[in-house]
Formats: structure tokens, C-alpha cells, sequence
């Protein structure tokens, strides 16, 4: 590989890509198959993912899912089939088809697979697999959902880890998740600023990776929490957003995208008033303040998260926490502070942004350009987060 170029080196990235894609479509359809005719069951006495996974050294666990998976793609999800035989989807897109076509809804999911390969090169699969899996418990209204069951799914593990250490383990959902994670990376945000002011003060301070803040920050908050009376004290002062967007109204977000609520179950928190909804057209309202302000207000970044989503440098993860609001025209050059003219950059591409002989440019629908020294041309995360065009 050292000999490679870096244009080889990329498009082998994308090959090897395509050929894994390939290569689980083909072990699908065997499995598949093999599991049809219950070779294993009348040959050897086992289930076909017993048998793979004794004969292949494998998890036994993952390969009946893939099991599984392969007997739903004959039918109904022919086109999926398809599509990760093209090397259009990979397999985790499979799997979480897979799961979502439960007998109840397969045939409805089916018929909408088309769009959902489709969504699947337009956007982050975190993302695409949310949107997902709230689609489904929209289509299955009359499915498993229980508020009993769903109340039971928020559960903590405590183990010890050490002699001074423990090991926190859990899952929360619905609202406890929203307001669990906002007042975690707040507080998170508050201790890193803190920090870094510290280490400004005294290099020997490092500043903590982000890892460790939300530790820390889970740890003070519980801390502080066990101090108060509850009878006499007032509730923390949180700042939340929901996002309600006008052509999917039966749904609540999270600014970035994260969490989706089903808005028939959880409109109630839109009545705390530490609780904001964001209501958004469907094209979006800018949100302009010229030059009467050099940085962007509370409103602008608000608007900016549901935009973009994050970083939009292209193939960058960086929450909408840990983003400056980039101005692509700079202040000092008379650039304003409206929306069409920042854009979200974690810290390292902002200052990647502005090395020697790059330049960012802006499209008429919010959308973002680089050209680098070398004269290549990069586009920008499409809104919310999506992969970059093509």
C-alpha cells in the first residue's frame, strides 16, 4: 500500500466497499437457501447457525441473524436484495429493513423499500435507521406497543469495575432520553469551557476528552441533585428544543436529529415551559441579523443545528455541541451575520477552513463548497447532517 497513490488508496476504499457489499449478498442467498431445504437439520441434527458457526469458528448469535435476515429477502424485500447485491446498501441497511418488516407490516415496508434505498445514499445510517424505525411504529399502530413495556426499557446496571471504580450501564427512552441527553451535554459543554479556561491558565491542565466530561458531568449532576431539597428548591433551568417540521407533523426531534419522538405520545412536553418547540416551514424561515451583531444568537444556532446537523465539512461527526458558527463571508469583510452566511464547523475544520489557498463558498439553498490548494472541490454535508452529494 505504500506504493499506492492517494487516488488508489480511495478508490479502493469504495471497491473493497462494493465487493464486501457483493460478497453478503451472495452469503445471504446461500443461507438462505441452506435454511430453506433444512440441509443442516436433516444432515447434521442442528440449525443452520449452529452449524455455520460451529464449522466457521463464528458467533453463532450473528450468524442467525444473518439467518434471518436472508429469509426475508426473497420475499419481500426483493429489492433490497438488489440493491446490496449493487453495492447501493450495505448490510447493516439490510438488517434494519429486515427487523422493521415484522408480519404485521412486512408488505407495507415492502412497498416502500424503493425509498428507502434511496434515502439510504442521502444520508448517515444513524440517521436513516431513526427515521426508519419511527416510520414503522407509525405503520404498526396496532403492533406491540405497550406504555408498560416501554416504561420498562429504561434500565441502569451498576457493576463494580475495580476497587475504586464502577462500570454504568443502561438505556433510556422516549422523553427520559431527550432530557437525559441535552442535560448531560450541557453540563459536559459547561465543564469543557471550564477547563479549557484552566488550561489557559496552567498548560500542566489538560483538557479532558469528551468521553470523560459526560462522566464527569453525569457524576456532578446526580451530586447535585442529591443535595436539594426537593420540597423547597426549584428545578434546574434547562433549555430543550424540539423541532416540528411542517410535512412531518406526527413527529418531535431532537435540533441535530438524534432522538425521534412520536408526537402523539410525547406532545405533553411541549407544554413545560423550559421546553422550546421549534416549528419549522418546509422550506425553513431564515433567521437575518445583518450587521448589527457579530456572532450568532441563540434563535440563529438553533436554526443552524436543524440545518445542518453537525459539522457540514464533508465525512465529519462532530455534534452540533462542539461546532463554531463559521462565517463564510468574514465579519472583518463585511460579511453579515445571517444564516445563507454560516455555516456549523467543528473546530478543527474551522481552522481548516481558513489555512492558506482554501476557500469556502455558499449556494443559494444553504449548501457548502471548498476548493482546496490542490484545486479539488469538496461539498458540503447536504442539511441535517447527509453525506455530501454524489
Amino acid at each position: 500500500m505504500s506504493f499506492a497513490s492517494d487516488d488508489e488508496l480511495l478508490a479502493g476504499v469504495k471497491a473493497m466497499a462494493a465487493a464486501r457489499a457483493a460478497f453478503d449478498a451472495a452469503e445471504l442467498h446461500v443461507l438462505g437457501e441452506l435454511d430453506r431445504r433444512g440441509v443442516c437439520d436433516r444432515e447434521f441434527g442442528s440449525t443452520t447457525a449452529t452449524w455455520v458457526a460451529h464449522e466457521t469458528r463464528a458467533d453463532r448469535q450473528a450468524v442467525r441473524v444473518r439467518v434471518q435476515v436472508a429469509a426475508k429477502l426473497h420475499h419481500p424485500l426483493s429489492d433490497v436484495d438488489e440493491a446490496l447485491a449493487a453495492g447501493r446498501i450495505s448490510f447493516e441497511h439490510v438488517r434494519a429493513m429486515a427487523v422493521g418488516a415484522n408480519p404485521r407490516v412486512a408488505e407495507l415496508v415492502a412497498a416502500e423499500q424503493g425509498d428507502w434505498i434511496t434515502h439510504a445514499g442521502d444520508r448517515p445510517f444513524a440517521m436513516w435507521r431513526a427515521e426508519l424505525v419511527a416510520r414503522v411504529e407509525l405503520l404498526d399502530q396496532d403492533g406491540p406497543f405497550d406504555p408498560n413495556r416501554d416504561l420498562a426499557r429504561n434500565r441502569l446496571a451498576i457493576t463494580v469495575s475495580g476497587p475504586d471504580a464502577i462500570a454504568v450501564r443502561g438505556e433510556l427512552v422516549g422523553e427520559h432520553a431527550v432530557s437525559f441527553t441535552q442535560l448531560i451535554n450541557s453540563h459536559a459543554d459547561r465543564l469543557f469551557r471550564r477547563a479549557v479556561a484552566d488550561h489557559v491558565a496552567c498548560p500542566e491542565l489538560v483538557v479532558p476528552r469528551r468521553a470523560t466530561l459526560l462522566a464527569l458531568a453525569l457524576a456532578d449532576l446526580v451530586r447535585h441533585g442529591g443535595t436539594v431539597d426537593v420540597d423547597t428548591s426549584h428545578g434546574p433551568a434547562v433549555d430543550m428544543t424540539l423541532v416540528v417540521t411542517a410535512d412531518c407533523p406526527d413527529r418531535l426531534e431532537t435540533p441535530g436529529g438524534e432522538l425521534t419522538l412520536m408526537a402523539r405520545r410525547f406532545l405533553h412536553l411541549c407544554c413545560d415551559p423550559q421546553i422550546t418547540a421549534l416549528a419549522m416551514s418546509i422550506g425553513g424561515v431564515p433567521l437575518d441579523l445583518g450587521r448589527t451583531h457579530r456572532f450568532a444568537n441563540r434563535a440563529q444556532r438553533r436554526a443552524m443545528a436543524r440545518r445542518d446537523g453537525g459539522c457540514v465539512f464533508p465525512g465529519c461527526d462532530a455534534s452540533v455541541n462542539w461546532c463554531d458558527a463559521h462565517h463564510i463571508i468574514a465579519y472583518e469583510d463585511l460579511g453579515e451575520t445571517n444564516l445563507d452566511n454560516m455555516a456549523l464547523l467543528c473546530r478543527h475544520h474551522h481552522g481548516v477552513t481558513h489555512r492558506n489557498g482554501w476557500t469556502m463558498t455558499t449556494t443559494p439553498d444553504q449548501r457548502f463548497t471548498w476548493t482546496t490548494p490542490a484545486g479539488r472541490t469538496l461539498h458540503s454535508q447536504r442539511h441535517r447532517g447527509k453525506p455530501p452529494d454524489g
